[in-house]
C-alpha cells in the first residue's frame, strides 16, 4: 500500500471546523501515514492531536502557520514544520500575537458596523471557541447573520484587502517568522506562494523567494489544491534552482472548504509520498541539530560574567 503524507492542515484551535481528535480520525479514515498540524499562529491543538495520532498509529508532525505582513504590503504565510511546540520563545511570541489577533478582530468588527453590518465581537469570538481568532471567524459570522451566502462571498465583499471590513495583521515579518521556526527546531516553508497577497508582484515569486533565502527559507509548498499544473511546474523549478524543499498539503479546514480531504486534497488529486517526507526529515534533522547547538551554547554561557 502506498504511503500518503499531508504537510498542511487545520483544526478548530484556529479556523478549522474539526477538533484535533476529529482531524486525526479523518486522517486515519483516509489512510494518511503522517501529517502536520499547522494551525494559524497557535500550537494549542498539537498535544491533543499527538495523543490521538499515537492511538491511531499515525505520525503527527507538530507545526504552525505564521501569518506575516511585510512593510511593503505583502501578506504571506510561513509554515513551521517539525517544531518543538513547547519552545518558550515561540510560545511567548504567540501569546503576544494572540492579543494582536483579538485587537484586529475588534477593529474589523467596528469597520463592519460602520458599513451597516449588525455584527458583534462576542459572536466572532464565540465562533473561534477560544482558538486563534481570524478572518474566517468573521466570515462565518457574516454567513450566520445572512449577510453573505458563504465564506467566499464574505471575503470578496467584506474581508479582503481594500474591502470595508479589512484590517492588516502586522504581528510578524517574514524574517521573524523564519527565525522563530528555526529557534523551535523546525523547517520554514513558504505556504501556497501564488495565493498570497502581493507575492507575485514586481519581480514575481522568483524575486520574492530570493529575498527570503538569506533569512533561511527552507522550502516551498509546491502541491496545494489551489495550484494549477503550470504553477506546480514553476514552483518546482524555483525550488530546485535554490535547493529548497518541495512540500505539499491539503490545507484542510473541514466544513468551510467542501470537497477538500485531508491527505487527498480536491478529488483525490493530492498525493504526497515517501520521497517528499524523507527530504523533509533530512532537512529537519539539520535544523534540530542547529537548535541543540544554540540551546547548549546559551546554557554554557549562563553564569559567566558579562
Amino acid at each position: 500500500m502506498s504511503e500518503r503524507f499531508d504537510f498542511h492542515t487545520h483544526t478548530d484551535a484556529s479556523d478549522g471546523s474539526l477538533s484535533p481528535t476529529e482531524l486525526v480520525r479523518a486522517a486515519a479514515a483516509n489512510r494518511v501515514t503522517g501529517f502536520a498540524l499547522t494551525d494559524h499562529d497557535t500550537v494549542a491543538g498539537v498535544a491533543e492531536a499527538r495523543a490521538e495520532a499515537a492511538r491511531q498509529g499515525i505520525e503527527l508532525i507538530a507545526g504552525i502557520e505564521i501569518s506575516v505582513h511585510e512593510a511593503d504590503g505583502r501578506s504571506l504565510h510561513v509554515l513551521g514544520l517539525g517544531i518543538a511546540d513547547g519552545d518558550p520563545v515561540l510560545g511567548a511570541r504567540l501569546e503576544v500575537a494572540r492579543g494582536e489577533r483579538r485587537a484586529r478582530a475588534a477593529r474589523m468588527v467596528a469597520r463592519l458596523q460602520e458599513a451597516g453590518v449588525a455584527i458583534e465581537l462576542a459572536q466572532v469570538e464565540a465562533l473561534a471557541a477560544g482558538g486563534s481568532v481570524g478572518r474566517p471567524h468573521l466570515a462565518r459570522a457574516l454567513v450566520e447573520l445572512g449577510v453573505c451566502r458563504d465564506a467566499d462571498e464574505a471575503f470578496v465583499k467584506f474581508l479582503r484587502k481594500g474591502r470595508p471590513g479589512y484590517e492588516p495583521y502586522a504581528a510578524f515579518s517574514a524574517r521573524e517568522a523564519i527565525a522563530l521556526v528555526h529557534r523551535a527546531g523546525g523547517v520554514a516553508v513558504l505556504a501556497h506562494p501564488p495565493l498570497l497577497g502581493g507575492v507575485d508582484g514586481p519581480g514575481g515569486i522568483e524575486a520574492f523567494v530570493e529575498r527570503l533565502l538569506p533569512d533561511g527559507l527552507d522550502g516551498l509548498e509546491v502541491w496545494h489544491p489551489g495550484h494549477k499544473p503550470g504553477t506546480i511546474r514553476r514552483l518546482r523549478r524555483l525550488a530546485r534552482a535554490h535547493d529548497l524543499l518541495e512540500t505539499g498539503g491539503s490545507d484542510f479546514h473541514g466544513d468551510d472548504r467542501p470537497g477538500i480531504e485531508i491527505g487527498r486534497g480536491r478529488a483525490g488529486g493530492l498525493r504526497i509520498g515517501r520521497p517528499v517526507y524523507d527530504a523533509f526529515r533530512a532537512r529537519l534533522e539539520t535544523r534540530r541539530a542547529e537548535r541543540e547547538l544554540t540551546l547548549s551554547g546559551a546554557e554554557s554561557n549562563l553564569g559567566r560574567p558579562s
